[in-house]
């Protein structure tokens, strides 16, 4: 089973993500804008490939996003050192960003194994059956018959790594601010302006 429907659909929710937090005026904005553009052209070189197999421009095109694609996650972590910088409480913003993309990268990792072919999550009794229900319920549906088999469980799949991620991002800023409040916020030391 091809996985670049998988890939297609990581790249281009992720890409969407970071061009939307880009048009904010967020501290990490050009980084983000930057991190998104890849993802969205990485999305668009597997499509551009599919269709254009066998291609030597196609290949290429492949090869260059692979490679610009190893830059993502040290963009992100510029990204997180841009909030740190911009912070009020720098000490703070970096406990929470730490533990923040510790966690993400972590559970990256994890899923990045779990959605390999003869993993224990793909070979999971209930994950095989609910992908062939929806790939069959496909298979019987006027418009949505054209969908190539495998698709519907790629695409899953792709937007599964993608809830995975922003969650395990936003569990880790939560333990990480907690952790803050409990240590360098609570015992920090605050001037206090006492003109009389």
């Amino acid at each position: 089973m091809s996985s670049y429907v998988y890939d297609i659909a990581k790249s281009l929710g992720f890409g969407v993500r970071n061009d939307a937090k880009a048009m904010g005026n967020a501290s990490d904005a050009g980084v983000r804008g930057v991190v998104g553009t890849i993802q969205t052209a990485n999305a668009g070189a597997s499509i551009f490939a599919e269709v254009k197999k066998n291609s030597s421009v196609a290949q290429t095109a492949t090869n260059a996003a692979k490679y610009v694609s190893k830059a993502v996650n040290p963009l992100l972590c510029v990204a997180s050192v841009a909030r740190i910088a911009a912070s009020d409480d720098r000490p703070s913003a970096l406990i929470e960003e730490t533990a923040a993309m510790s966690s993400m990268f972590a559970v990256e990792a994890l899923m990045k194994r779990q959605f390999k072919e003869g993993s224990l999550l793909a070979e999971c009794k209930l994950m095989k059956k609910s992908i062939n229900n929806l790939n069959n319920f496909c298979a019987n549906t006027k418009y949505l018959n054209k969908i190539k088999g495998g698709t519907v469980g790629n695409i899953i799949k792709g937007l599964g790594f993608i809830l995975g991620s922003i969650t395990a991002y936003s569990a880790g800023h939560y333990v990480g601010r907690k952790i803050a409040d409990n240590t360098t916020r609570k015992y920090s030391f605050v001037t206090v302006n006492n003109d009389c």
